[in-house]
């Protein structure tokens, strides 16, 4: 193993340019040593390969490869997070060990695999979206080039490319009632709303944003369920998101929020500007965030825990990927379950314990992640019923 851990970090700097004579002479003579090292080293330094197969940085069990080596990196820890330092010798050991897998996978893996079937149920998610007018109208947002501009009392409701924009007609001198609408993101869909004061919302999965077709109050206010990622314009209104027992307040910022129903815990992630949270139906603030700040609420106890993170982790999903962080196997399955639209079933319940970190493109096929979790894992999976049975 430690071998590895040297070879990858060989592989690692050829990739940079940062290898020196020395050290290349040592990798040629590894990789030269016999075919199975030559191959590992065609596809690890393989440009196309990278780029194509390596956002998958490893799926592993991190009680029996990577705890060892944070012992041994880190002899005192205090907690576990994806730190920059961590992140420096990760990126040393990624491109060995994913080439491991991955080339273990490409040529070893049968013609034919059971969980093949489940692609023709669970695929990948699309730019889809149901907006509810405030008379109780429905709009299927899913071709949304084909929808007619709608007028309401404040704004224009119109379908661009990039999803969809209100404009605002709002005199400010004769403000009119505030009307709200909601957009509802449905399991495998995702969509990008423009609010009517320049704001732009990007909605994942399984989320609902209730938003005011034009603002004409003192505040901003939205409510969300689920999970987004806001780029706020900057006003003399406060803005303000309302999610569950959290509320998030700021002027004009850059941030992530992440506040579904059936998970455990909620997460506002920082990126620009500055975000204030407050709790329960006061408006008492009990936190300031800086940029790269996370904070993350307990809803059992409505606890607050403020934690400086990378926030590429946590807004890549906008980018097109999912990324896990040493997330738990629920966690996971949840996660693709949404954007896949799957229905899932532990019958093995200590394999919620298992951990990941990973980044995969988000139009994978979910058999193809299903079979990498268990190429590197004791779990498997089998489809009953169109319900995919973690065992």
């Amino acid at each position: 193993m430690e071998n590895y851990f040297h070879i990858a970090d060989l592989i690692a700097k050829k990739n940079k340019k940062t290898i020196t004579t020395e050290e290349m002479q040592e990798l040629e003579m590894w990789a030269n040593a016999n075919d199975e090292n030559k191959q590992v080293y065609t596809r690890a330094t393989d440009e196309q390969f990278l780029l194509d197969n390596l956002e998958v940085y490893d799926l592993f069990k991190s009680n029996e490869v990577w705890r060892p080596l944070e012992d041994k990196l880190f002899k005192t820890k205090t907690i576990r997070l994806f730190t920059h330092n961590w992140m420096r010798y990760a990126a040393a050991l990624i491109p060995l060990m994913a080439a491991l897998s991955l080339t273990w996978y490409y040529y070893t893996r049968p013609e034919t695999h059971n969980l093949a079937s489940i692609d023709n149920i669970a695929k990948p998610g699309t730019e889809k979206a149901m907006l509810i007018l405030a008379d109780g109208r429905e709009v299927n947002l899913e071709e949304m080039q084909q929808m007619e501009p709608i007028d309401q009392p404040g704004a224009i409701i119109t379908a661009e490319q990039q999803g969809l924009a209100y404009t605002s007609e709002t005199d400010d001198e004769d403000p009119k009632p505030l009307v709200y609408n909601e957009l509802v993101i449905p399991r495998g869909g995702r969509y990008n709303l423009k609010l009517a004061d320049g704001t732009e919302v990007w909605l994942n999965a399984g989320s609902s944003l209730k938003f005011p077709v034009a603002f004409n109050d003192s505040t901003r206010v939205v409510f969300l369920t689920g999970e987004a990622y806001f780029e706020v314009a900057h006003h003399n209104k406060p803005f303000i998101v309302n999610s569950g027992e959290m509320a998030v307040r700021v002027l004009g910022t850059t941030f992530n929020i992440s506040a579904y129903e059936d998970e455990a815990v909620m997460r506002t992630t920082l990126v620009e500007g500055s975000v204030k949270i407050m709790l329960g139906n006061t408006s008492d603030i009990i936190k300031t965030l800086a940029p790269n700040d996370q904070a993350i609420i307990s809803k059992d106890d409505a606890t607050l825990e403020v934690t400086a993170v990378n926030t590429d982790q946590y807004t890549s999903w906008v980018q097109g990927k999912l990324e896990f962080n040493n997330d738990n196997l629920e966690v996971v399955m949840k996660r693709l379950a949404r954007w896949y639209d799957f229905e899932f079933d532990f019958k093995n319940a200590s394999a919620k314990n298992f951990h990941f970190t990973a980044r995969i493109k988000n139009d994978q096929s979910i058999s193809s992640i299903l079979e990498m979790l268990e190429m590197t894992t004791d779990v498997k999976f089998e489809i009953r019923d169109n319900t995919i049975i973690v065992l």
